[in-house]
């Protein structure tokens, strides 16, 4: 593509009201324009990010032999009645009235719709385990859009639904599924997490967000870069209310207690210092890990908390007054019980715990967490029976027994994949995109091409023998000064690029640009092509 064919329309200034460092250069490299408020048009240069971003996520579901459909944007509202989420959504669903009065909506997301049409073409539990997806624009009526296309009215997403005999096969592909998105988001250079969290208005038991870290969005998580860990801000705040326990161990000469024990908030830090004048404890510090002891603590039936008298119990200053502290009720889901404080407990010290360091303890295992901004990118649900149970979705199994059928939804926010690959991978000049979905792979700075002949025909032919090997080029013919078209290609985010000038061609040379670290390197003419192409492919 000739510049000069391009619409190529670069702002150079920051753009005002712009939240977000992903809308700003949105706006700034030309790839969107607003037409309303959480209403944008796309144009060229990000038209070329969102098809290669979905032919990336279309060839990996066709892989896994998913289906791909397309569902109707406006659906009748008496389905949405049905399902009981039209009051759930209430006033962010877009409702239309046609000529003939009937009510319809605009589709923010499809499990009512495609139970609808899938209740009529299986027929046989042999058709199952089946999956389907899509990728269409959906609508909400946001309250307050920001972030450009983070939080919009109108927004492109993939979403698939899954129809099951059993939990079990649900379950297996549930978990394919969580695969194959990591596949996708690991594809696209995205660093992000998994957080467990609630199935909120979808219904459902078990689900999963997947998370891309940002300086700016609307999420906060709390998260490990050692391990998988990594929770909802609003979960780690529940858990300021969990009490966490230390065994240590006592010197050999103390008869009166087999153990001593520390209490303290579940994500308070431990300061060792703090321990040092405790004339009962061992030094150095000997912690014992807690499958070490049968017995550490009861719980009784009206939920008291109490110890053995043989037990040294510390604690922390700021439990003290805690009026109850939460227990895990279930390992496999999200649900706490508030249990009450013994009054009668014997704390035998009490110390201030000072906040000096940012580590975090986790049972015997130190790591030190961090707490960001993230944009969710995707969700998948374990939905079960919710929708199939509304219509009466039912298939005999091989057993002649009649089942409901248990469903899973899986969706992907390609708008909010495009802003946190901006946002994590941007810097002064512009955007940084990945080789993969950048609108142009390399791009051709001929420098004073129409007063040099040479020039202009070695560029050329490097062109066209670029396209012939099907790699993205934008090449830069206008007669602008090399400080603008570079600014313009760093601006866009092209990975490489040539540089071609006359003082290069003399010694049969060419430079090669890599826009991540500004690096230049001086390549032969006659290997440039080779050289390119291994880089890009």
């Amino acid at each position: 593509m000739y510049t000069t064919k391009y619409l190529l329309s670069t702002i150079k200034e920051k753009p005002k009201q712009t939240d977000s460092i992903s809308h700003q250069l949105m706006l700034r490299s030309g790839m969107i324009r607003m037409l309303s408020t959480g209403i944008y048009t796309w144009l060229p240069t990000g038209q070329r990010i969102i098809k290669k971003i979905i032919n990336i996520i279309s060839n990996i579901m066709d892989q896994y032999g998913y289906m791909e459909i397309c569902i109707p944007i406006i659906q009748p509202k008496k389905l949405w009645d049905q399902s009981g989420r039209t009051k759930l959504y209430g006033e962010e669903l877009i409702n239309i009235i046609d000529r003939r009065k009937k009510k319809c909506i605009l589709s923010p997301t499809n499990e009512e719709a495609i139970n609808y049409i899938f209740s009529q073409e299986i027929q046989s539990y042999k058709q199952l385990p089946i999956v389907f997806y899509q990728i269409q624009k959906k609508f909400r009526d946001e309250i307050r859009p920001r972030f450009g296309i983070i939080r919009s009215i109108e927004f492109l997403m993939k979403d698939a639904y899954s129809f099951h005999i059993n939990k079990k096969s649900l379950k297996k592909t549930y978990e394919q599924m969580k695969k194959i998105y990591i596949k996708i988001f690991k594809k696209l250079k995205l660093n992000f997490k998994i957080v467990r969290t609630n199935s909120k208005i979808m219904g459902g038991s078990i689900s999963h967000e997947f998370h891309a870290i940002s300086n700016t969005g609307e999420d906060k998580i709390i998260f490990s870069e050692k391990s998988n860990y990594a929770v909802h801000n609003n979960q780690f705040n529940i858990q300021k209310n969990k009490i966490k326990i230390y065994l240590i161990k006592t010197k050999t000469n103390q008869l009166k207690y087999n153990l001593a024990v520390l209490l303290m908030r579940k994500n308070d830090p431990l300061n060792i210092k703090d321990l040092q004048n405790i004339n009962v404890l061992e030094y150095p510090l000997k912690f014992i890990k807690s499958k070490k002891i049968t017995l550490l603590h009861k719980l009784t039936n009206d939920k008291k908390f109490y110890f053995d008298k043989k037990i040294f119990i510390l604690a922390d200053s700021k439990i003290i007054n805690m009026p109850y502290f939460i227990l895990k009720k279930n390992p496999s889901n999200l649900n706490f019980i508030p249990i009450l404080w013994n009054k009668k407990i014997f704390f035998n010290k009490i110390i201030n715990i000072k906040n000096i360091n940012k580590i975090f303890y986790y049972n015997t295992k130190k790591e030190i967490l961090k707490k960001k901004n993230s944009i969710e990118i995707g969700h998948i649900f374990q939905i079960g029976k919710k929708y199939s149970k509304n219509i009466n979705f039912i298939i005999q199994d091989q057993y002649n027994n009649k089942k409901l059928l248990n469903m899973g939804c899986y969706g992907i926010g390609i708008n909010r994949i495009i802003s946190s690959i901006i946002e994590q991978n941007c810097d002064k000049d512009g955007i940084i995109w990945p080789k993969c979905i950048a609108p142009f792979q390399i791009f051709i700075i001929p420098i004073n091409m129409h007063k040099n002949h040479e020039i202009k025909k070695i560029a050329k032919l490097i062109y066209k023998k670029l396209i012939n090997r099907k790699i993205d080029v934008l090449f830069d013919n206008r007669k602008e000064n090399l400080g603008k078209m570079f600014a313009d290609m760093n601006l866009i985010g092209i990975p490489y690029g040539i540089i071609i000038s006359h003082k290069t061609i003399q010694s049969k040379e060419i430079e090669f640009y890599s826009r991540k670290n500004y690096s230049k390197k001086r390549i032969l003419i006659s290997d440039i092509i080779e050289f390119i192409d291994n880089k890009i492919k």
